[in-house]
């Protein structure tokens, strides 16, 4: 019995070894194993071998020690040279059961090790939250305002109430001659502009617009860089443009969405009320015009075609009302919107992103462990770390 127990401490202090977590104890209780046993190299191989490790614990968690135990005892009163044989046993057992509870100990040392990770990980990835981005407004001169608090008000610019959320121009501030303002609403952030001339504009995050802040030309255009949700102020007088690129969207009063970010391949506009022309710069003919909700063109600026199909278009504006709702996007899709909006960096592997497909809906609010952790129970086999400030998503063939 003395040398099972030796055995089984001698069994943890080599798996601490390995790991790299030995105390003094260990140290001593392993330098006398090394000095006494053989084919401890073989030992060492047997246990860097994770299948090895999972083979001895399932076997380990399997074995009925109590019943073993009792026939032990049995056999050990049935006479003389049969305690010698159980001593012969015990002796090989001793030396046997090294190797098992080596592995046994290194096992669960590691599915703790693990557990802790996870533990660690998934803390991290809940640290992570949307809204820490701040806005930041250039004036006509260049200057830059950060547009982190409640209300502002900038000495010698009348008509213009900054808020954190909120930008209004009023009447006051159109009197003056063209002047075009820049607002960069950054990842983890959104915004809501009100122009002079009534119109209201919602920025997404990691977004650009360059816009006018009086309503006197006979026009009125605005830049944009990314994606937001425009509701026109009618004005048959003056038509609204939407400049991105050489993609120009054109309309007089309505309610509609543009996606484009720079990089992407596509330039989405999806209408939600009224109707807009959607076009290329400096090509008259090439245009399309979308009158019906949920019609969304494709512009591709490569060639600079336009294509027309019906959508959804809750999927392509919910993000206005504090929603991600997804259907049957790529993995890829889902990844890449909610990095924008969380605000983190992340590796991947191509073939889990793009072969797999996620449909849902969720708070924009939401805690990002939760959401990923949905994602993940509708089947997709991903396995999340975090290392160098990035979410690392591998694919998980357990």
């Amino acid at each position: 019995m003395k040398k099972i127990i030796e055995a089984i401490k001698t069994g943890e202090s080599v798996g601490r070894k390995v790991l790299g977590r030995s105390e003094e104890e260990d140290e001593r209780n392993v330098s006398a194993w090394e000095a006494s046993a053989g084919k401890k190299d073989e030992l060492f191989q047997k246990i860097s071998d994770t299948g090895f490790i999972q083979e001895k614990a399932l076997y380990y968690k399997n074995f009925d020690i109590a019943k073993a135990w009792r026939e032990a005892k049995v056999r050990e009163h049935t006479g003389r040279g049969r305690r010698m044989a159980v001593r012969r046993w015990m002796a090989w057992g001793a030396a046997a059961v090294i190797v098992l509870f080596v592995s046994v100990a290194m096992f669960w040392m590691m599915r703790g090790e693990q557990a802790v990770e996870r533990v660690d990980v998934h803390k991290t990835i809940a640290r992570i939250v949307p809204g820490r981005g701040v806005p930041v407004l250039f004036l006509e001169d260049n200057t830059s305002i950060e547009l982190s608090a409640e209300v502002q008000m900038i000495e010698g610019k009348q008509g213009i109430e900054i808020g954190k959320k909120t930008i209004s121009y009023t009447s006051v501030r159109a009197k003056v001659g063209r002047v075009y303002n820049r607002l960069v609403v950054p990842k983890g952030a959104e915004y809501h502009l009100v122009l002079a001339d009534g119109s209201e504009i919602w920025l997404n995050s990691e977004s650009t617009l360059r816009y006018f802040v009086n309503d006197t030309d006979a026009e009125r255009v605005v830049y944009l860089q990314g994606e937001a949700y425009f509701k026109i102020a009618k004005n048959e007088k003056k038509p609204f443009k939407v400049i991105s690129g050489d993609h120009v969207v054109k309309v007089l009063g309505t309610e509609f969405n543009i996606n484009a970010y720079a990089g992407e391949s596509l330039i989405y506009t999806t209408l939600l009320e009224g109707s807009v022309d959607v076009g290329v710069l400096d090509s008259p003919g090439g245009h399309q015009v979308l009158s019906e909700r949920g019609r969304q063109s494709a512009y591709n600026p490569t060639n600079k075609g336009i294509s027309i199909r019906r959508v959804d278009p809750r999927v392509y504006t919910a993000w206005k009302d504090g929603y991600f709702v997804f259907n049957y996007s790529t993995l890829r899709e889902v990844i890449h919107q909610l990095s924008r909006w969380y605000d983190f960096d992340y590796e991947a592997d191509d073939s889990i992103l793009d072969h797999y497909h996620f449909s849902g809906e969720f708070k924009r609010f939401d805690n990002l462990d939760s959401v990923l952790e949905i994602i993940r129970s509708t089947g997709i086999p991903f396995a999340l770390d975090y290392r160098d400030g990035k979410i690392i998503i591998r694919r998980n063939n357990v």
